[in-house]
């Protein structure tokens, strides 16, 4: 795999998990807005239409589907796909920085096996 197809598909990673954080971003504004009573998923969908959060991780989304696209063109499906594993990585890193989420000795192990996949099929 040459480097340029592994910095791709690193990015193509990092766009999905921006999509991910905003979309929590969402729910947490969601969540502030109605915090005193619990919400039905009409209710919830239609507060969710409100919030910029929301239109920001469809777009994000949309664009790393066009990507994805792309990469697929160029890539096999085989080698592409693992790397979006790297989103497990990512994601719960940015809410341990964003949100204060806890991250257990269990997630770095894993993390570390993800990685060393990676490396493996990369090389």
């Amino acid at each position: 795999m040459q480097y340029i197809q592994i910095l791709q598909l690193v990015s193509f990673a990092c766009l999905m998990s921006l999509g991910q954080i905003l979309f929590k971003k969402t729910a947490m504004s969601i969540s502030a807005l109605n915090s005193n009573e619990a919400m039905g998923l009409v209710e919830g969908i239609l507060k969710a239409l409100t919030i910029p959060w929301l239109y920001c991780a469809l777009a994000v989304y949309g664009c790393a589907t066009i990507f994805w696209l792309y990469l697929l063109q160029r890539i096999p499906l085989s080698l592409a796909y693992p790397f979006s594993a790297l989103a497990m990585v990512i994601i719960p890193i940015m809410a341990f920085l964003l949100f204060n989420e806890t991250l257990s000795l269990s997630y770095w192990g894993g993390m570390f096996l993800i990685l060393i996949g990676l490396y493996i099929i990369a090389t």
